[in-house]
């Protein structure tokens, strides 16, 4: 008995549709970079009390702990405006909302931690080392022991002179 393959037949879409469903429209990136915002530019009590939810049509929806809250807030509403506006240059920011509601975790991204500074070793490790080390009898090892107490013997020297 033959099999009978069936296709499946696709429908022609427009453009539009295929890139809206891999690239974010204007309006997601607004709301991305304004929530991101949030927490780096406002104060920590406010932050504390009060997150962002939604951005729709250039009205910022933001939920707050208590009544008092939404209150304080909407007598700060152009301050708070005018720092999101400045924190996020071209964002489609008209208005903000308040209202008393559960307030969302904040999305914190790990920063990367500073390197440390480059520490130069020093030229001529103390006598002390330089013995201890001489007892070693593998040159790679001492080799590598000896440039390991350079760097740390000097950023020791470092961190005394700047206390």
């Amino acid at each position: 008995m033959a099999r009978r393959i069936r296709r499946r037949r696709s429908k022609l879409r427009a453009i539009a549709e295929l890139i809206g469903r891999v690239h974010p429209r204007p309006a997601d990136v607004d709301a991305a970079r304004v929530m991101a915002a949030w927490s780096r530019v406002l104060p920590e009590k406010i932050v504390a009390r009060a997150r962002p939810v939604a951005l729709t049509r250039g009205v910022l929806f933001v939920n707050v702990t208590s009544s008092a809250w939404a209150q304080e807030l909407h007598h700060m509403h152009d301050e708070l405006l005018t720092r999101l506006r400045e924190a996020v240059k071209g964002a489609r920011l008209a208005a903000l909302r308040f209202k008393v509601g559960p307030l969302p975790d904040i999305v914190h991204r790990p920063r990367r931690p500073k390197p440390p500074p480059p520490v130069e070793p020093l030229e001529v490790l103390p006598d002390t080392v330089g013995r201890a080390l001489a007892a070693l009898p593998d040159d790679e090892l001492r080799d590598r022991i000896a440039r390991a107490a350079a760097v740390s013997l000097a950023a020791s020297a470092r961190r005394r002179r700047n206390g």
